[in-house]
C-alpha cells in the first residue's frame, strides 16, 4: 500500500524549511556577534596579519607564526575581507557558505539513498542541532573542514554503490583540500570509517584498489603538498614541530590548554550537541541491534547499508577522540553526520512524542532559569572577573528574554498534549524555535558580555598612540579590532595596556576604559 503524499514529501517544503533553518542557525547574528576568544580571534587576528604583512604564506598571530591549522582557512577569510572589509561577517562568511553547502550536501546525499523525508530530517538536524549551529557561524577552520570531510566520505560510499573510480577521485580530492584546511584529521576519519565498512561488507580488496588509485593520490599530493612543502623549505624543522608534533600528535597524546575528560565524554556531548533531536538519539539506539542483524557480507538494501555506514563513522570518530588526551566537544562534529543520518531514516516512523518533547523542554527550562540561577549563585561566582562581566545582565535577561523563552517552552509542551498533527510534523516548529532561542538570544547575551567589551576596547585603542600590550589574558580579538599587533611582555610607560580589572588597580596610568572585568588604560610611571 502506498504512502499518501504529504506536505513532508514535498521538495519546495523541504527547500524553504531547511533555507529558513540556515538563516537563523548560521546567519543570524553573524554581522552583530563580536569575534569569540580565543579561537575566533586567533583566526581573525593571523588573517588581518597577512594583510598587515604582506605574507600569504605563512599565518602570522602578533609576529609569532601560527602553525595550529594549515592556511586553506585562512586564504578564504583574506578573500572575503578583501572584498568586504574587516568585519566580523566578513571573517564569518566561508565558515557560514560552508555550513550551508554542508546542509545542502546532507539533504541530496540522503535523497538519494534514503528518500526525501529522511534527507529532510537530515538537514533539519544538521541546521538546527546546538552544537553544529554555533561552531558552523564561528570564524575558524571548523566548519569548512566539516564541509570537505564528510563530501570525502559521502564520495566513499558513492564507490562502494557504484564502483565507478571517479568517486575515489572526488574523495581525494575532498580529503586534499580538508587537509589543506586542518591537517591529517581530514584523511584519518574518511579512511577508518570506508576501511570498516568495505571490511564489514566484505570488500576490502576494493578499498585497497580505491586507495591505491595513482590518480587519485596525485590529486591529493597536487592540492595538500605545496603549501606544506613552502612552509617547510622557509621555515624548516619548526614547522613540523610546531604543526604535526605539536598540534597534531602531542594533542592525541596528552591534554592541551587544560581540555580533558573521560570516557564519559563524548557519549554526553551527543546527547547535548543534538539538541533539539536528543530523542532520536535514543530512538536510534533502539534500532542499533535491528540496523546490525546478520553484518557480515552485503547489506539486504541501501538504506540499511547507509545506517550501518552512518553507525560506523560515528562510532569510529567516538572511540578515536576518546582516546585522544585533548577533548574538545566539537571534535565529535566529524562523526555527527553519520549518526544524523541515522536518525533521520529511523525520525519519520517514531511515534512516542514525549521521548524527543521532553529534552528540548528541559533545556528550554533551563534557558528560561539562567536569570534567576545566575542571580541567586551570583556571589558565588569565581573568578570575579566573571561577576564583571555579567554586571550588565539586566540587559538582556529582561522581559523579553521570558516571553520569548517562555513561549517557545509553551509551544513544546503544547506539541506534546497535541494529537492532531504527527511526531515528525512538530519536530519542525520545535527545532526552528529552539534554534531560534540559542542563536538570536543565548549566543547574543553571552556574546555581548563576555566579548562587547573587549571589542569596544580594541575599536578605541585602533585610533590612539602608542604600543598594544596585553597582560594576564590572552583575548587575540582584541589585536583585530585595534588593527594593531598586541605584543604580551612587561609593560613600559607609554604602553596601551589591556588587562584584568583586579590587575590594573596594581598598575599606575591612566584608565581610558574600563567595562566587564577589562580596563584599557596608558600606562604610566611607576616611580
Amino acid at each position: 500500500m502506498m504512502r499518501p503524499t504529504t506536505m513532508l514529501d514535498s521538495r519546495r517544503f523541504h527547500l524553504i524549511v531547511l533555507a529558513v533553518a540556515v538563516a537563523i542557525g548560521y546567519v543570524w547574528g553573524i554581522a552583530s556577534l563580536p569575534l569569540f576568544d580565543l579561537d575566533e580571534g586567533a583566526f581573525t587576528g593571523a588573517t588581518w596579519a597577512m594583510f598587515e604583512r604582506g605574507d600569504f604564506l605563512t599565518p602570522y598571530l602578533n609576529e609569532e607564526p601560527r602553525f595550529a591549522k594549515p592556511v586553506l582557512i585562512y586564504w578564504l577569510q583574506a578573500a572575503s575581507v578583501g572584498v568586504f572589509g574587516f568585519t566580523e561577517w566578513a571573517f564569518r562568511l566561508p565558515s557560514v557558505l560552508a555550513s550551508a553547502a554542508w546542509v545542502g550536501l546532507i539533504y541530496a546525499f540522503a535523497d538519494r539513498y534514503l528518500g526525501g523525508r529522511s534527507a529532510f530530517f537530515a538537514g533539519l538536524i544538521a541546521a538546527t542541532s546546538l552544537m553544529t549551529t554555533v561552531v558552523g557561524k564561528a570564524a575558524i577552520s571548523d566548519a569548512v573542514l566539516l564541509f570537505f570531510l564528510t563530501a570525502a566520505v559521502f564520495a566513499t560510499f558513492n564507490h562502494w554503490v557504484s564502483g565507478e573510480r571517479r568517486w575515489v577521485r572526488w574523495a581525494y580530492l575532498a580529503m586534499g583540500l580538508g587537509f589543506l584546511t586542518k591537517g591529517p584529521v581530514a584523511v584519518v576519519i574518511p579512511a577508518l570509517a570506508s576501511f570498516a565498512f568495505y571490511l564489514v561488507t566484505a570488500r576490502g580488496r576494493d578499498w585497497w584498489r580505491a586507495v591505491l588509485d595513482w590518480q587519485g593520490i596525485l590529486i591529493f599530493l597536487a592540492v595538500a603538498l605545496p603549501w606544506y612543502i613552502a612552509v617547510w623549505i622557509e621555515h624548516g624543522q619548526y614547522f613540523i614541530d610546531e604543526f604535526f608534533l605539536k598540534n597534531n600528535v602531542s594533542r592525541f597524546d596528552e591534554p592541551m590548554e587544560g581540555h580533558s575528560g573521560g570516557l564519559w565524554y563524548y557519549p554526553v556531548v551527543t546527547l547535548v550537541a543534538l539538541l533539539p533531536f536528543t530523542g532520536a538519539v535514543l530512538t536510534a539506539l533502539r534500532y542499533l541491534p535491528s540496523d546490525w542483524q546478520a553484518a557480515y557480507g552485503k547489506p539486504a538494501s541501501l538504506p540499511l547499508a547507509l545506517r550501518r555506514f552512518g553507525w560506523i563513522w560515528f562510532g569510529l570518530t567516538l572511540l578515536l577522540f576518546s582516546f585522544s588526551g585533548t577533548k574538545l566537544p566539537h571534535y565529535l562534529n566529524y562523526g555527527l553526520v553519520g549518526l544524523m543520518l541515522v536518525m533521520a531514516s529511523h525520525l519519520p516512523h517514531i511515534r512516542h512524542r514525549w521521548l524527543h518533547l521532553v529534552p528540548p523542554a528541559l533545556f528550554l527550562l533551563f534557558v528560561l532559569l539562567l536569570p534567576w540561577l545566575v542571580e541567586i549563585n551570583f556571589d558565588q561566582i569565581k573568578p570575579s572577573y566573571v561577576q564583571d562581566m555579567l554586571a550588565e545582565r539586566d540587559r538582556f535577561f529582561g522581559v523579553s528574554w521570558y516571553l520569548i523563552v517562555g513561549g517557545t517552552l509553551a509551544l513544546v509542551i503544547a506539541a506534546g498534549l497535541a494529537r492532531t498533527w504527527s511526531l515528525p510534523r512538530v519536530m519542525i516548529p520545535v527545532a526552528l524555535s529552539c534554534a531560534l532561542v540559542v542563536n538570536a538570544l543565548v549566543l547574543n547575551a553571552v556574546g555581548q558580555m563576555q566579548q562587547g567589551p573587549v571589542r569596544d576596547a580594541g575599536l578605541m585603542a585602533r585610533d590612539l598612540p602608542g604600543p598594544l600590550v596585553m597582560r594576564d589574558m590572552n583575548m587575540p580579538s582584541f589585536g583585530v579590532y585595534a588593527q594593531k599587533v598586541v605584543e604580551r611582555r612587561e609593560v613600559r610607560e607609554g604602553d596601551l595596556l589591556l588587562t584584568r580589572s583586579e590587575r590594573a588597580e596594581r598598575t599606575p596610568g591612566e584608565v581610558l576604559y574600563a567595562k566587564g572585568g577589562y580596563v584599557l588604560m596608558r600606562v604610566g610611571s611607576s616611580d
